[in-house]
């Protein structure tokens, strides 16, 4: 089955890109929905 592709921002994936130097990681959108999709990071 083919993932669907989903725009997610990069913070919510980990990456320290906010305005504060830091991140907004969510582990059940990384590790859980991440096996069913395919991210599209975006930094808004």
């Amino acid at each position: 089955m083919e993932k669907i592709k989903l725009g997610i921002s990069t913070c919510l994936l980990g990456e320290n890109v906010r305005y504060d130097g830091g991140h907004k990681l969510d582990r059940f959108l990384r590790d859980t929905l991440g096996r069913y999709v395919d991210y599209a990071p975006v930094c808004p």
